[in-house]
């Protein structure tokens, strides 16, 4: 090994200058005008999905409904007093003609008993009353 050793620079003692001949060159980094919209679209689809996401997980918390099954009630259960003239009447309605006829039409009218109409009507009217009390 060559044991020479290099002379240190001589440096004055003045004030360091910038050079005012040469230019500087900065890389500037590419900018394509395509770099904003695609930023913005991954934005908006990025708040899509965390905002499905939140409203799967909600969906996963919540009980499940359930949905009683309605049943009618038996006779035995059902505490309404039945009458053999409703069951009679119930029946004569059955007995109605299957025509389209107008004259069959004014037949059934007119068969059709439509006087203690009143009187169930008052009677339904004072259940409702009791009930309400």
């Amino acid at each position: 090994m060559n044991e020479t050793q290099t002379p240190m620079p001589e440096q004055k003692r003045e004030e360091m200058k910038m050079p005012q001949n040469s230019t500087t060159q900065e890389n500037p980094v590419p900018h394509s005008a395509a770099n904003g919209p695609v930023i913005v679209m991954l934005a908006v689809l990025m708040i899509i999905v965390l905002g499905a996401m939140f409203f799967w997980a909600m969906q996963l918390n919540k009980p499940a409904v359930v949905v009683p099954e309605i049943t009618r009630p038996t006779a035995e259960q059902n505490n309404e007093p039945e009458s053999t003239t409703a069951e009679a009447q119930t029946d004569s309605m059955g007995v109605v003609s299957s025509s389209d006829e107008i004259d069959a039409i004014n037949a059934d009218l007119e068969s059709t008993n439509l006087d203690s109409l009143d009187a169930e009507l008052g009677a339904i009217e004072a259940e409702f009353e009791a009930s309400a009390q």
